[in-house]
């Protein structure tokens, strides 16, 4: 079974190509073409995934999770009816749920192995990779490849077919952002430049309006303390999401609110949405202008066509604002399948179905550096990251540079990769975040200033390879970061244990 997935912030979906070549997104048991990204852990031996999921964490937050793709790379764990759980296992079951949606409709057997595209964040780094390529291994699926979302978005909208031409992706979801710089060529869409913010969504949108009418209640009601009615805030919390959606076809949309007795009709417009999310709107803009900067760099002078992906894009204010400040007007085409029908498109060219197939080269998301000591630092005790592969090179990727061992008789050498963590490369060990660590030892005593070659390489499927050499002894030291994943070996094992006892409802 080949399909495409949408591994959502806060919705996911599912779609196969059809035999005559197009995509056909698969609802789920409730009829929804697409499911919430929510789980609630309703028992030790059950869970719910999607719209049940997110009503019932509603109600007990403390057993449910959402939002989990912003937490996908990090050491985060959640302990569930004492069982603990990580950002992959959560994902993991997302995905047995979507995939067990997709075989009841498409009649397959429940047995018969998955093969999928998944589609990540273009910005999305090595660990976040990484993650996500675990999810999938814990809900038993063979990831045919991890897509870029912004391609996946073309090969939907169908400009990855137009040879010549320069798209930007704006793509923003529920809770992520990002926008990247398309070349389309005769063999496919090469990714020039891409960026973005995993911290900035729909979900923020949601939350600026509950607060909006929380306080708005407040001040209708001075006697009551709506903020400590932690049912009424999550009530709330849901209406604001259906009233900001309902805003993108009617211009005014009165919002009722009832905590007992107490009953506040709150009005709410365009307008006012957009005088709540204007620096949000602003955030991505800001980051559109940085990533059309990196691509002028590479020679980009024009972009042709500008698309909007991800069920956000539907708010009017951000045709509008885009529209603004790129002087072209997007297009706008089913933003909330762009994705998954794309990653549908993907998998069928994969499995040789239907389209030729294309390729789909991407760029470097972050840029990589190697862990010093700067000899130059009168304090003797700096440590800085020097970046060799930078963000938006061109995969394959790769580069050696040398570096020189400062303490006499150094016998061994510690070698620790990092990647950049923040929005902007930086030398700060703190904004950057290690992802391979190795020590090359057996080394001849060297005398202070013997040079250390180091080469780093990341593959076009995102595999980062370092070799680290001592030219006189020819000693070598081979590290690669892709499959492990962040949990290591043990608790993978645990993970995949406690999987198997759950039984997944929505």
């Amino acid at each position: 079974m080949i399909i495409g997935i949408d591994l959502g912030t806060t919705f996911s979906a599912v779609a196969v190509l059809g035999a005559d070549g197009e995509p056909s997104v698969l609802s789920n048991g409730l009829g929804e073409s697409t499911t919430p990204s929510v789980v609630y852990f309703d028992s030790p031996g059950s869970v719910l995934v999607g719209t049940a999921a997110r009503d019932a964490a509603a109600v007990d937050p403390d057993n449910g999770v959402a939002l989990v793709k912003r937490r996908m790379g990090e050491e985060f764990e959640l302990l569930f009816h004492g069982t603990a759980h990580t950002p992959e296992s959560i994902s993991a079951l997302i995905l047995r749920s979507l995939v067990e949606d997709a075989k009841r409709q498409t009649g397959a057997d429940a047995g018969e192995e998955v093969r999928a595209v998944i589609t990540v964040p273009a910005y999305f780094g090595v660990r976040e990779r990484e993650a996500t390529f675990q999810a999938a291994r814990l809900a038993g699926i063979e990831v045919l490849e991890l897509l870029a979302e912004p391609v996946a978005a073309a090969l939907h909208y169908g400009v990855a077919a137009r040879p010549g031409s320069t798209v930007l992706v704006y793509d923003l979801g529920g809770g992520t952002f990002d926008t990247t710089v398309l070349r389309i060529q005769r063999d496919g869409a090469q990714v020039v430049a891409t960026d973005g913010d995993s911290r900035l969504g729909g979900a923020d949108w949601d939350e600026r309006v509950a607060d909006f009418l929380t306080q708005s209640f407040a001040a209708a009601e001075p006697d009551s303390d709506p903020y400590d009615e932690e049912l009424f805030l999550h009530e709330v919390r849901l209406i604001a999401e259906v009233a900001k959606k309902d805003l993108s076809e009617r211009a005014s949309r009165p919002v009722s609110l009832r905590l007992g007795g107490r009953r506040v009709t709150v009005p709410f417009d365009r307008s006012t949405l957009t005088g709540i999310g204007s620096d949000l709107v602003d955030r991505t803009l800001a980051i559109v202008d940085r990533v059309l900067s990196s691509a002028e760099g590479k020679g980009i002078r024009q972009v042709h066509e500008v698309v909007l992906v991800g069920g956000s894009t539907r708010m009017p204010v951000i045709a509008a604002a885009v529209e603004a400040r790129l002087g072209r007007t997007p297009r706008l085409l089913d933003p909330d399948h762009a994705v998954v029908r794309g990653a549908a498109i993907r998998a069928g060219e994969l499995a040789g179905a239907g389209r030729a197939s294309r390729s789909t080269r991407s760029v470097v998301p972050r840029s990589f550096g190697v862990l010093i000591d700067d000899s130059h630092a009168p304090s003797g005790d700096r440590r800085v990251v020097v970046h060799t592969v930078h963000r938006n090179a061109p995969l394959p990727a790769a580069a050696t540079t040398e570096f020189c061992t400062i303490v006499a008789g150094q016998d061994s050498v510690r070698v620790q990769v990092f990647e950049q963590a923040g929005e902007l490369p930086s030398e700060d060990p703190a904004a950057n975040r290690r992802v391979l660590d190795g020590e090359l030892t057996g080394l001849p005593p060297l005398p202070a200033g013997s040079p250390i070659e180091l080469t780093l390489r990341v593959s076009e499927d995102g595999l980062l390879r370092v070799t680290a050499r001592e030219p006189r002894s020819g000693t070598v030291l081979e590290l690669e970061a892709y499959m492990d994943g962040v949990v290591d070996g043990e608790s993978t094992r645990r993970l995949a244990t406690a999987l198997g006892t759950l039984t997944v409802r929505q």
